[in-house]
């Protein structure tokens, strides 16, 4: 799936990544500090979709990645648009694209984590969980140390 947001182009597929540009953006933010190239590339071909804005002379401009079953529930992670291209709507652009993704049209679950990017989330639909169903205390979770 290929859309035209401004002068960027949306794409799927690890295929036109540019992982030389893409792992010092993710090795450098607050949930990934220092992750190898090697991590990088492996998360991005074992996810169930990845994005990539692209400018026209085909430079990597923002990327992202869903980790999902493909039917009924959907993580969106590493999202992250290159300095010189924030302030375009590039983020809101790649969750569209994600969200309206004919291979998650029956999805009805989708989550992230943010600490900085509440803003962006929310003009997409996104929102606290504060539902007593699906109250925080209902996540659990194991994290275990990089190896």
């Amino acid at each position: 799936m290929t859309i035209i947001h401004d002068e960027y182009e949306l794409v799927d597929g690890i295929e036109r990544v540019d992982f030389d540009c893409v792992h010092p953006w993710l090795a450098n933010t607050y949930w990934t500090p220092g992750i190898s190239r090697e991590k990088v590339v492996r998360a991005a071909k074992h996810s169930a979709l990845v994005i990539s804005a692209l400018t026209r002379e085909g430079k990597q401009a923002s990327f992202g990645r869903i980790v999902s079953d493909k039917t009924r529930f959907a993580y969106l992670t590493d999202f992250i648009v290159g300095e010189e291209h924030r302030g375009k709507g590039l983020g809101q652009a790649m969750v569209r694209f994600a969200l309206e993704h004919p291979e998650f049209s029956t999805v009805t679950n989708w989550c992230l984590m943010t600490l900085d990017a509440h803003g962006v989330y929310e003009k997409m639909g996104f929102k606290p969980i504060t539902e007593p169903e699906c109250k925080t205390d209902r996540w659990m979770a194991l994290i275990r140390k990089p190896s």
